[in-house]
């Protein structure tokens, strides 16, 4: 299987340079920019519609826009609105974000998360897709009609299998955050076919989450690597999903080198293509981070931005 895309994310630490990081990523031939958000960061639907009207061919996606923080309709009407902006270009992840940092920091506990996504992404989906919806649901109940359908594809973040599943059944991709590939194959892929299979409907293609860092420099990888990881180290689901993975955490909390190595893609611009182009031989898609927060530098993001580039472009060809 070869991917289709490469695709290039990063996180909003303010709007300007987005927009502007977005443009240079267009000028080096990539083919979508991701804006990663989490669930109190800087609204990137808004970002994503001035990079789109500053740009003309790159496409840009969310990754994610955290699913409880708007009504379905209200995200459904947002895409379609950005696809006006720059038809065929917009692409819309969304997900349940962390839901530890719903609770606290919006006051909404979020109860049975699988149900109510999965309710959630086919109202959205479903909207988007047909321009209405008129359903009774168990979470959503609407009748409403939006100004007209559009193309939008609907990504679904995803961590444990319901969730895969999930994604299987109501979305047009799945996308990983720093899931190692092997976990991705023993659990994810399966899942996602599982619930494909249940919802009678081809089987979604899945975005696979890596970090990526353009330095040679051993110890510079080791340490951009650990900021990256630490949090979800730290968190015990990922520290589940780790282990499962065959990468199982320390008490200490510290992500091993072994598990570094296997979610930072790290190395000279040579390096990077060569192993980001076998890579892109074995996934659907995939969509590469600059590890944060680790202060990347603006040549480091210059290679990155080539290589990628690159790369899609060589897609594209082939």
């Amino acid at each position: 299987m070869t991917s289709h895309t490469i695709g290039f994310g990063f996180f909003l630490t303010d709007s300007p340079s987005a927009i502007d990081l977005v443009e240079r990523a267009e000028r080096a031939g990539v083919d979508t920019a991701w804006l990663v958000m989490p669930p109190l960061g800087r609204d990137t639907t808004t970002v994503a519609a001035a990079a789109l009207a500053r740009t003309e061919r790159i496409r840009v996606g969310t990754s994610i826009v955290p699913a409880y923080t708007r009504h379905p309709l209200n995200l459904a009407a947002q895409a379609i609105t950005l696809d006006e902006i720059a038809p065929g270009r917009f692409r819309l992840g969304t997900g349940t974000g962390n839901l530890g940092v719903m609770a606290n920091g919006f006051g909404t506990p979020i109860t049975r998360p699988t149900a109510r996504t999965r309710e959630y992404v086919d109202l959205v989906r479903t909207a988007i897709a047909t321009g209405e919806v008129r359903r009774a649901g168990e979470f959503h109940t609407v009748d409403a009609a939006l100004p007209h359908p559009a193309q939008v594809e609907v990504s679904l973040a995803a961590l444990g299998p319901r969730m895969f599943e999930t994604a299987g059944a109501v979305a047009d991709a799945a996308m990983s955050w720093n899931a190692p590939l092997s976990y991705l194959d023993a659990v994810a892929r399966p899942a996602i076919a599982r619930g494909a299979a249940a919802a009678g409907r081809p089987v979604p293609k899945i975005i696979t989450h890596l970090n990526v860092l353009g330095t040679a420099d051993r110890a510079e990888h080791l340490a951009a690597g650990r900021t990256a990881l630490l949090p979800f180290t730290a968190n015990p689901q990922y520290a589940a999903m780790f282990a499962t993975a065959g990468f199982p955490v320390g008490e200490d909390g510290e992500p091993t080198p072994e598990l570094i190595d296997s979610l930072v893609v790290a190395g000279d611009e040579t390096t990077l293509t060569d192993r980001l182009g076998e890579l892109a031989e074995t996934q659907d898609e995939l969509l590469m981070t600059l590890p944060w927060p680790s202060g990347v530098r603006r040549d480091q993001e210059d290679v990155v931005l080539r290589v990628l580039g690159s790369l899609s472009r060589a897609l594209v060809a082939s």
